[in-house]
């Protein structure tokens, strides 16, 4: 893997800051049970064992992944291109209280640049299709992780392609994954079978899945 840093450059007209978040008050509160897609168990997992910080959720959907964070104390940013998603997402961030510490934005997650850096960053069953816009969208995540901070990506493997369920530029392998994490730290790189359900189908399907570590020996791209 590549040593060298990934520059992405910033333009603060691009994306909005988040918004600051009261100290919560809370100290377990239940996951958005509307959400019609559950949270995801490697977020819980993560999360559960960092302090509230910032965090950005490419690809949000309806954001209940965004929500169950901004439930424990985490400032949110949560970006999707779709509008209908991003409006559900903002209707059940305020029917959780939470929509003060969330900024859900309509945008293409392969053309985006965030103003800030953020402590996690996740892209969760979202990535564009094979090419230079998951390049670029792979590049800015990593870009804006925080010195320190985790980043997750989860994506349907590309051993996929046997079944014919999923075009194969969907899919995605754990080396593509990688070979944008230049200066992290790989805390877990493996492919799993894992219950998938999204609306109200469930399969078991194969997943790669990334969780890494900014190294914090890096000169900042912001």
């Amino acid at each position: 893997m590549a040593t060298e840093h990934v520059h992405v450059p910033v333009h603060a007209s691009d994306w909005a800051a988040p918004i600051a978040a009261p100290a919560p008050d809370w100290a377990s509160v239940a996951a958005p049970e509307k959400a019609r897609t559950p949270v995801n168990d490697d977020l819980i997992e993560i999360a559960s064992g960092m302090p509230p910080g910032k965090a950005l959720d490419l690809g949000c959907g309806e954001g209940q992944n965004s929500i169950w964070l901004a439930q424990r104390g985490w400032i949110v940013n949560g970006v999707d291109m779709s509008r209908g998603a991003i409006g559900e997402a903002r209707d059940l961030a305020a029917s959780f209280g939470v929509d003060r510490t969330i900024v859900f934005e309509v945008a293409d997650i392969s053309d985006c640049r965030p103003v800030s850096r953020y402590d996690l960053v996740f892209c969760t069953f979202a990535l564009p299709a094979r090419g230079m816009g998951r390049s670029r969208m792979l590049e800015m995540a990593a870009a804006a992780v925080a010195p320190g901070g985790t980043i997750l990506l989860s994506e349907f493997d590309i051993s996929l392609r046997r079944e014919g369920w999923m075009a194969e530029k969907y899919l995605v392998s754990l080396e593509e994954l990688e070979r944008h994490l230049a200066g992290f730290r790989i805390d877990r790189s493996a492919v799993r079978n894992t219950h998938h359900r999204h609306g109200y189908e469930e399969r078991v399907l194969p997943v790669a899945n990334v969780i890494a570590t900014r190294r914090t020996d890096l000169r900042s791209s912001f």
